[in-house]
């Protein structure tokens, strides 16, 4: 008798097949989008350690689990794990990194973070890191787009662990079928992650995507180890934890899903940013002063996630488009600059916040139409723009003069970081790799 029928482990196989060979040669726009997430989440990271729970947690961190990995912008220096923790916990702070739409969530974040920590051991070219990195990112996406967590989950702590597991186990020479014994490690403990943190403002959920990064790293250690696991535990998980009847699709092997990867010119999630780049419009226009009507039309999807209102915590204001709007029209920018004291209380962004008006509108934005109308009145003049896709969406992809912009702002214009970014982009393939404080 044959047993039962394992859905996504078959699946699996046949990416596989197709993965691993792919891999040796990769094209050259998936080469330039894996340095793409590379900058952009070391540069995330570098601002989410300047905030002061992360410097607490590191400093905690390194109390027990010192050792040689250094991290973005931080003088501490962590074993492995805490430091694939720590990266990826910082690189989320301020909600500035990478996505996939098809995936509802970042396959990327951890894959970098559990990746970071190899680099100053293995000393692996340039070359073997994009290629694990794109690994890993087309496991994590699959992943993510097919399993579609329960209400009341949240996204970060299921399916992220996937792709640091497999990038860690091509980044070390294993075969397709260690990376999926590694897979099946990761399924058989995955977390029950809750969306109640965010809903709270309770920035505990960054922590999520740091477990996935811990989770992938140990899981790709234990198969590369020979540790016993069977198949079937991705599909168990799948059956039992989350609702089989609302399974995503499972995208084709041949397709590189991390050309569709998203990239985000704001701190804040993105349902945030259509809002905030039209204040940013209308501000050029207007000027700065704060308009006495603010009226702001938004996608269902936008209302659904961000509707909070006169938010008290960082995380609390990442989700609401009201903030969105008035501190990008206060400040002139939405970055982690408004995240953090003293902008994140300034009366001004409080005041303008409590006069803006959030609809939504389906017929205005049908199907899985994303963008925003704003509306402003200050006295007897009233201004108005339609803001469409931002930098980053889909067919507006930024050019490498704006991700630079992006990673010099998050970095504070830190001089290891510019090196080591100068290298990434023009070494040989080749040479290898080094991280910021490694010479770089």
């Amino acid at each position: 008798m044959s047993g039962p029928a394992l859905p996504v482990t078959q699946a699996l196989q046949a990416l596989g097949d197709w993965l691993w060979p792919a891999a040796r040669e990769l094209p050259p726009p998936v080469v330039e989008r894996a340095r793409r997430l590379w900058l952009d989440t070391a540069a995330c990271a570098w601002a989410g350690l300047q905030a002061e729970e992360p410097a607490r947690w590191i400093a905690l961190q390194a109390q027990g689990d010192a050792g040689a990995v250094p991290l973005p912008g931080c003088p501490t220096r962590l074993a492995a794990s805490a430091a694939a923790t720590g990266f990826a916990l910082a690189a989320c702070w301020d909600e500035a990194c990478e996505g996939l739409a098809l995936a509802h969530g970042r396959p990327g974040v951890p894959v970098v973070a559990a990746l970071w920590t190899q680099v100053a051991s293995l000393r692996p070219a340039w070359q073997a890191l994009w290629q694990a990195t794109a690994v890993g990112y087309e496991v994590a996406a699959r992943l993510g787009a097919r399993l579609r967590i329960r209400p009341g989950m949240h996204v970060d702590g299921v399916w992220s662990a996937f792709g640091a597991a497999a990038a860690l186990v091509h980044l070390r020479g294993g075969d397709w079928a260690c990376a999926a014994r590694a897979l099946e490690t990761c399924a058989a403990q995955l977390p029950f992650s809750l969306y109640r943190p965010v809903r709270e403002g309770a920035n505990v959920r960054n922590l999520y995507l740091g477990h996935s990064a811990w989770l992938g790293l140990q899981a790709g250690q234990a198969a590369l180890a020979g540790l016993a696991t069977p198949q079937g535990c991705i599909d168990d998980f799948a059956a039992l934890a989350l609702d089989p009847t609302q399974a995503g699709g499972w995208p084709a092997p041949g397709e590189w899903l991390i050309l569709q990867s998203y990239w985000k010119p704001f701190a804040a999630v993105r349902h945030v940013h259509y809002g905030a780049q039209a204040a940013l419009r209308l501000r050029a226009q207007a000027g700065s002063a704060l308009p006495d009507e603010v009226r702001l039309t938004v996608y269902p999807e936008a209302l659904q996630y961000c509707a909070n209102r006169a938010p008290r915590t960082p995380l609390a204001a990442q989700f609401s488009l009201s903030h969105g709007v008035a501190a990008a029209w206060v400040h002139g920018d939405l970055s982690p600059a408004e995240f953090r004291a003293p902008r994140f209380m300034d009366e001004a962004v409080r005041a303008l916040e409590q006069r803006v008006e959030v609809v939504a509108d389906a017929q205005a934005f049908p199907g899985a139409t994303r963008g925003a109308h704003l509306r402003v009145r200050r006295g007897d003049r009233t201004w108005q723009v339609e803001q469409g896709p931002v930098a980053g969406d889909g067919g507006l992809q930024p050019d490498e003069a704006a991700v630079m912009a992006k990673f010099r702002q998050f970095t504070g214009g830190d001089a290891a970081m510019a090196r080591w970014a100068h290298r990434l982009r023009s070494q040989d393939a080749q040479a290898p790799a080094l991280l910021p404080d490694l010479g770089a």
